[in-house]
């Protein structure tokens, strides 16, 4: 046998893996947009399919359910929520101006419009489907706490703040992030840049009185 008879198998199972990948991501892609237009009920598996192209069997060995699709785009989102270049602090920078600029950028994230359209569809239709909220309870609320998490100890550590549990600190940071303005803006409330910035400065001030700085 040739060597290239040996290798063909090889390649064609590489490219069938390639293909497959990309389709997964066309299939994510295609649910989130009809997700946040149509929200988690409306939005059936075959619109997605006739968005994203491929074949519904295709979705189904790849996702198996619809909430399961649903927490792939979740988990994406979460992956593009906590960018890579704001996961690690800049030594020479302070600790305030390290939250800030983190809580700015989360804050920019939660009223996007695709972030509140996410935030609707949760709180409207996570009671009557279990597998939405389980999926934004575990695979985004959970997965960010844990980014961020991260993020602290290496604050902790470059900074020297007094955080003995990361895991806390970090629910309380975004909470405090959070605090009323995503509500508000989720209601239809309108919000300028000013407010968001004394909102982040508050957020950060509070953040850093539960765990200030130690004195070196």
């Amino acid at each position: 046998m040739s060597p290239t008879a040996v290798l063909r198998p090889r390649l064609n199972r590489s490219r069938r893996t390639l293909q497959l990948a990309a389709r997964r991501e066309q299939f994510i892609a295609a649910a989130e947009k009809l997700f946040l237009e149509r929200g988690f009920a409306k939005t059936s598996v075959n619109a997605i399919v006739r968005e994203a192209g491929g074949s519904l069997a295709t979705l189904y060995s790849e996702f198996g359910t619809k909430e399961a699709l649903f927490e792939s785009v979740v988990s994406q989102r979460v992956r593009r929520f906590f960018v890579e270049e704001r996961a690690r602090p800049r030594p020479r920078s302070d600790a305030e101006s390290e939250l800030r600029q983190l809580a700015t950028h989360m804050l920019k994230r939660m009223l996007s419009e695709d972030g509140l359209a996410v935030y609707r569809l949760v709180i409207h239709e996570a009671p009557r489907f279990p597998g939405v909220r389980k999926a934004f309870l575990e695979a985004g609320m959970r997965s960010l706490r844990e980014h961020t998490a991260s993020y602290l100890a290496k604050l902790a550590t470059t900074h020297a703040l007094r955080i003995d549990d990361c895991a806390l600190a970090a629910g309380q940071f975004i909470s405090l992030v959070q605090g009323p303005l995503v509500l508000t803006a989720a209601c239809g409330g309108a919000t300028n840049a000013r407010t968001r910035a004394d909102h982040v400065r508050r957020a950060v001030q509070a953040f850093l009185k539960l765990y200030p700085p130690q004195q070196i």
